[in-house]
């Protein structure tokens, strides 16, 4: 086995929950997948499973802190909620590359937008409050920008329904980031609308 193929089976085996189970359960069956002899088998089930369960949550875990200082008023809004919302995400994808905890963040407030649709997640405007934080991350990418994002809820004040729209803008690579947030009302009495 090379040092690719030692690295995939450990980074499954810390990152994937159900590859864990499967691998202590029958590591030579698992063995067989990823075409490793005996001896690399039996070197690799030597690891105490309790070892790698202890590592593999510390790194969920820290996980969770990038997120939680990428997501912070979603995090706070959520309390134990978002916690709970990201030990289920954490068992769906595994972030990779040069900006992984940014486009961890993003993936998680994807699935959270989706739990926040189909099992009705409260409050009610956590939805919009998650595409909102989450557009924000999408604008750190160098460059000229234009980010729109159109909430049911006005999330800069009370959470009130009102149709509200959210625009990112950058003109130039040199230029600074600019953000502005409208409401239905506020519109309204500017003549705007």
């Amino acid at each position: 086995m090379g040092l690719a193929q030692t690295q995939q089976v450990l980074a499954q085996l810390y990152t994937n929950t159900e590859f864990r189970g499967r691998f202590f359960a029958n590591p030579q069956a698992v063995g067989v997948e990823f075409g490793l002899s005996d001896a690399e088998v039996q070197q690799l089930a030597e690891v105490s499973s309790q070892e790698v369960n202890i590592f593999a949550n510390s790194l969920k875990w820290k996980r969770l802190g990038e997120i939680r200082e990428l997501l912070p008023r979603t995090a706070k809004v959520l309390g134990k909620n978002f916690n709970t919302l990201f030990w289920r995400y954490a068992e769906t994808y595994l972030p990779t590359g040069i900006k992984k905890h940014r486009d961890d963040a993003i993936a998680f407030a994807n699935f959270m937008i989706k739990v926040a649709q189909n099992e009705n997640l409260a409050p009610a405007w956590i939805g919009d409050l998650v595409r909102y934080e989450q557009t924000w991350l999408l604008t750190y990418e160098p460059g000229i920008c234009l980010k729109f994002c159109w909430l049911r809820y006005a999330i800069h004040r009370d959470f009130t329904a009102k149709p509200t729209l959210a625009i990112w803008w950058r003109w130039s690579e040199r230029s600074q980031l600019r953000h502005i947030i409208l409401s239905h009302a506020e519109t309204q009495r500017r003549g705007e609308y």
